[in-house]
């Protein structure tokens, strides 16, 4: 084997040095720069998609306390409008209830008004009828029909009280 021929070594040596350093020389000029294209342009593209993807998250973060005041605007909006319906209804509630309590305020009055007088005019009948029974009872009982004056006060004295 020619390898392990020993008259060949130096020239095998030689060989190998010279195509070591080619080889080296071809990486160190060719291979490495493009490698560490290829590395940097991915590191590259990496924090460049890291920036976006921070954007992205600010601009959500932001979204977010947008959505969150205009979601406690309206709350209180809506609280406020609830206040403002409720103060009107309940002034309308009070403006109806007063209306209702002067209709039946008049009412209650003419009622009594109208139980008084049929109260009077009942006690005047009464007084009438009573007058009338007494003297019929007067006629039958003695024979003598007293006047309609003294079967009047006598109902008088009867009705008066005593005291």
């Amino acid at each position: 084997m020619p390898q392990l021929d020993m008259t060949t070594y130096p020239t095998q040596v030689f060989w190998l040095v010279v195509c070591f350093v080619a080889l080296l020389i071809l990486m160190w000029t060719v291979g490495l720069p493009r490698v560490r294209r290829v590395l940097e342009a991915r590191q590259k593209r990496m924090s460049d998609d890291l920036e976006l993807a921070d954007k992205f998250k600010r601009e959500a973060e932001a979204a977010l306390k947008a959505y969150e005041a205009a979601l406690a605007e309206a709350r209180a909006n809506a609280h406020a409008l609830l206040a403002e319906t409720q103060a009107k209804l309940s002034d309308e509630a009070a403006k109806r209830r007063a209306a209702l309590d002067e209709e039946l305020a008049g009412r209650l009055s003419e009622a009594e008004t109208r139980i008084r007088q049929a109260r009077e005019q009942a006690l005047a009948n009464v007084r009438e009828v009573a007058s009338d029974v007494a003297r019929a009872a007067t006629s039958r009982l003695i024979g003598v029909e007293p006047s309609s004056q003294s079967s009047e006060a006598a109902i008088d004295a009867a009705m008066t009280p005593k005291g």
